[in-house]
């Protein structure tokens, strides 16, 4: 179990010249009119009209203009009517793409057609999620439905996280009401199936909970309320770790852990395997005091019996302890990684268990008295089994290049993991550590495609400074060459997440239209460690677009693509990276998909629960320095008048709290007020929804990969 890594990863009208409605009109009547060739005429998209004010900023003696800040705010009836007409446009566009239904009718099938998820297990049962998303108990081989969440919920509210009790009596299970960023925590019994009193409200969907080994209740973390900080807000105000006992109001919740003096930081607490100790540390941009480890000996009262002073800025992700002995995934002189041991009774020196090697640790579990590393080999997944004193038992053979979830523990001798790629559905294994076998637990059904057909390669990009960026390639064997193939690439390049080369269903739709799909794991990820991700952040931010970039290059110059047929898609983050590298490069591709990504570089740190992206990317009223870093690539200041830029998709989610919508506006705005090719800039809003949902949503997915392919072919 690897604590601390995975709290952070825990921690997205018509115009004067031409009526667009009556021209399309046509279309309805059973013509299969490609918009391609409606748009071959230059200056038929007339777009909504959308003014452009007066508004500037001064940022160290640097005027900026922003024509469209009216657009932030969103709620305005000036911006819903706005939108409204954007809505009908993009609409218009969609609806005579002859390949809509194909795309959202696939990845509908995948969404239905999973398998069932590895089970949490517990003493008295264990819990799993089957194909269809309802929760399942198993106890002593038999089955039954514990929760389906489409009966329990006809409305807005959906399921997005569950865990299992240790005892295995009850499920916390929380549930996010029209995608708004809360998650609303309660408790069922696993024996009758019902609601146990107590509710908790206010933890942000990025936020964990850890139950208490006894079972007793769980520590969860947030603000106690749904109202997100105000803008300019420091994240961590407000924010507290507290204990929720069964069966209690949140009200009667014991406060545990907070952090007044360091607004920057998030406080959380983590309990051990053994139920001794309770972890208070803290996450986030700190001083190189900031993130000490308190442990509490939860035996004697909660009284703090040691305190870890991780050396300089460093964090230390917790991983397990025996006793007094404590584990700990570390950077300190080791950017890929190492396990270190710290004792209690002295907390001040570490020894080095597992020492860094070639390859990036990403994190490491315990299964019983081993540990089993996920380390990261150009990017691609290994799976290493050691013991305590750090010595090689096992490497886990995986079936191929691709990727894993890590190994999640169910006993002293079995764990279970998931392997995937872009060309091989995702498949459950059950490990043995002690015969290191793996066998097949659940499998998913059919991809939409031959998986025998298609291969998943890996390819390496030249970028600025000589950097070797890992690039990924799903396609079917014996493809020609001849750029004629419609590829998509998409990358992320953030936060020091790793992008594994994993199955999506996005990927997955994409090759069975007859599509290649491509992974760039630019600067910025943690796929080459520390180094890797500071590379490409803050004032080294252009390194990943210059990736980006390179890997684009790579794909056309192996005969992948074309610039006539390479589209590009990015959420969120990299929503950002595709948004910056379009403008940047716009005769590297046909179309791009820029999703919820905070483009408006310059204004993010004005729009409240985006304060985080700051640690990452900096913030331009921080320093003049941070300011001219940002400024240099600031997508809305660099795109220009009467350029031709790719049809492109921008969407947002109405209900975003994660990257407020008004990115997407101003985004799309700029464009449409330059572009000067024919090819269509849309702004798509997914209706109720919020950061997470709509990625995942078949609608949304679907008509992205819709309009990409119209361009791309």
């Amino acid at each position: 179990m690897t604590f601390g890594a995975d709290y952070r990863s825990g921690l997205r009208l018509c115009g004067a010249r031409v009526c667009f409605e009556g021209l399309l009109k046509p279309t309805r009547m059973g013509m299969k009119l490609g918009f391609a060739l409606i748009l071959a005429v230059a200056g038929l998209v007339s777009y909504p009209q959308t003014p452009r004010g007066d508004e500037t900023q001064t940022f160290f003696g640097t005027t900026v203009n922003d024509p469209y800040r009216w657009q932030e705010q969103t709620q305005s009836p000036a911006v819903k009517q706005w939108v409204t007409s954007q809505t009908a446009l993009t609409s218009h566009i969609l609806e005579v793409i002859s390949h809509r239904d194909f795309f959202e009718k696939t990845i509908t099938q995948l969404h239905t057609n999973g398998r069932d998820s590895e089970p949490s297990v517990g003493t008295y049962a264990s819990v799993f999620e089957n194909g269809s998303g309802d929760l399942v108990v198993r106890r002593n081989g038999a089955t039954r439905p514990l929760l389906d969440p489409k009966k329990r919920w006809a409305g807005s509210s959906r399921l997005v996280d569950w865990k299992l009790a240790p005892d295995g009596l009850k499920v916390a299970y929380g549930t996010e009401t029209a995608g708004n960023g809360w998650v609303r925590w309660r408790t069922l019994s696993t024996t009758t199936g019902k609601d146990i009193v107590g509710e908790v409200i206010g933890t942000p969907d990025w936020a964990p909970i850890y139950w208490a080994r006894n079972s007793s209740g769980f520590y969860y973390d947030g603000y106690a309320l749904e109202t997100h900080p105000a803008a300019g807000t420091p994240i961590g105000t407000g924010f507290t770790e507290r204990f929720h006992r069964l069966g209690t109001r949140q009200s009667k919740d014991r406060l545990i852990y907070k952090r007044p003096d360091r607004p920057s930081l998030l406080p959380y607490a983590l309990p051990t395997h053994d139920g001794r100790y309770l972890i208070l540390a803290t996450s986030g941009d700190g001083p190189p005091d900031a993130h000490k480890e308190l442990i509490e000996d939860l035996r004697n009262g909660g009284l703090t019996i040691a305190t870890i002073q991780p050396p300089k800025d460093a964090e230390f992700d917790f991983i397990d302890n025996a006793g007094d002995d404590f584990y700990f995934i570390s950077h300190v002189n080791a950017p890929g990684g190492k396990v270190i041991r710290v004792n209690l009774r002295s907390a001040d020196h570490s020894v080095d268990v597992i020492p860094q090697s070639s390859e990036i640790l990403g994190s490491v579990v315990t299964v019983g008295d081993r540990f089993i590393a996920h380390y990261f080999r150009d990017a691609a997944s290994d799976l290493v089994v050691f013991d305590r004193s750090g010595r090689v038992l096992h490497h886990i053979t995986l079936p191929g290049i691709g990727g894993t979830t890590d190994v999640s523990a169910a006993t002293a001798s079995v764990g279970y993991y998931i392997f995937s790629s872009p060309t091989a559905p995702p498949t459950t294994y059950e490990y043995n550590v002690r015969t290191n076998i793996s066998s097949v637990y659940s499998a998913s059904h059919a991809a939409p495609f031959n998986v025998s057909d298609y291969v998943t390669e890996e390819f390496f990009a030249t970028s600025t400074g000589g950097a070797r960026v890992p690039v990924f390639v799903a396609h079917r064997r014996g493809s020609k060459l001849d750029g004629s193939t419609p590829t998509m690439l998409t990358g992320y390049g953030g936060f020091g997440d790793f992008y594994q080369p994993m199955w999506q269903d996005l990927s997955a739709a994409w090759l069975a239209r007859g599509g290649a799909f491509a992974i760039a794991c630019v600067r910025g990820g943690g796929e080459y460690g520390e180094n890797w991700h500071k590379d490409g952040m803050l004032g080294n931010k252009q390194h990943a677009f210059d990736d980006f970039a390179a890997a684009a290059s790579l794909l056309i110059a192996k005969g992948f693509a074309s610039p006539k047929t390479l589209v590009a898609y990015g959420y969120s983050g990299g929503g950002l990276l595709v948004g910056v590298t379009e403008v940047q490069h716009p005769e590297l591709f046909s179309a791009v998909a820029e999703e919820a990504g905070p483009v408006d570089v310059l204004r993010s740190y004005s729009f409240g629960s985006e304060a985080y992206w700051s640690t990452e990317v900096g913030s331009p009223v921080a320093s003049a320095e941070q300011f001219h870093w940002l400024y240099d690539y600031a997508p809305l200041v660099h795109i220009r008048k009467s350029e031709s830029y790719p049809a492109t998709f921008v969407m947002t989610a109405e209900n975003d709290s994660s990257v407020s919508p008004a990115h997407a506006y101003k985004f799309a705005a700029t464009l449409q007020w330059a572009q000067a090719s024919p090819k269509p800039i849309v702004l798509y809003v997914a209706p109720h929804t919020g950061h997470v949902e709509a990625m995942t949503s078949a609608r949304v997915l679907g008509d992205t990969e819709a309009f990409l392919w119209e361009y791309s072919s």
